[in-house]
């Protein structure tokens, strides 16, 4: 029920509709100037929010072996983490094609930190074996969060671009959250002791 309650709410979107294609411009590679970082828009708090979100955004192998791991592949589960992980990538080729094409961090230093950050990777704090209902409450919580990040990065951005892009992203966020809101509160019903 929740999957197809999902489905049918979850917007189509696509990433390239979210970038000012106009500002970009070739880096010295391809006979163009490298990044500096007066080319930037954004405010030193903006640049640590999107880098921030982008890195996590990023992490999704790591993510979805865990709910793939605590969760299924079978069945509606399945369907849900294969959905899931797909549009939580679009989330990062969004904000990464946003911020290269307007040179609104340092591309190199974001991919060495994206580098770093998915080599050592992501588990569960609670550790490897915590369960489904653990899990389930964790994402949770974890999707909100995600969205309010997004949500408050757009509005520190001052570029309408940004702010609409990350609405965009928070909107999807937010149906994650709902998604295992409501597994969560079934959770409550059906093993209360247990989650």
């Amino acid at each position: 029920d929740n999957v197809n309650r999902h489905l049918s709410m979850a917007r189509e979107w696509h990433p390239h509709d979210y970038v000012p294609w106009d500002e970009g411009r070739n880096f010295a590679e391809l006979g163009g100037v490298d990044y500096d970082p007066e080319q930037s828009k954004l405010s030193e708090v903006a640049k640590a929010a999107m880098i921030t979100n982008l890195l996590t955004e990023d992490n999704l192998p790591s993510y979805h072996r865990e709910i793939a791991e605590n969760f299924s592949q079978d069945g509606a589960w399945g369907t849900w983490v294969g959905r899931w992980t797909a549009e939580e990538n679009r989330h990062g080729i969004v904000m990464r094609d946003y911020l290269v094409v307007t040179r609104g961090v340092d591309p190199v230093a974001l991919e060495q930190a994206r580098m770093i950050h998915m080599t050592n990777g992501f588990a569960s704090p609670a550790g490897s074996q915590t369960g489904l209902l653990h899990s389930v409450a964790y994402v949770t919580f974890q999707e909100l969060a995600t969205r309010v990040s997004h949500r408050n990065t757009g509005k520190v951005c001052d570029d309408p671009i940004a702010d609409r892009m990350l609405q965009r992203i928070a909107a999807d966020e937010n149906l994650h959250m709902m998604f295992y809101r409501n597994i969560s509160a079934a959770a409550l019903d059906i093993a209360p002791d247990q989650t």
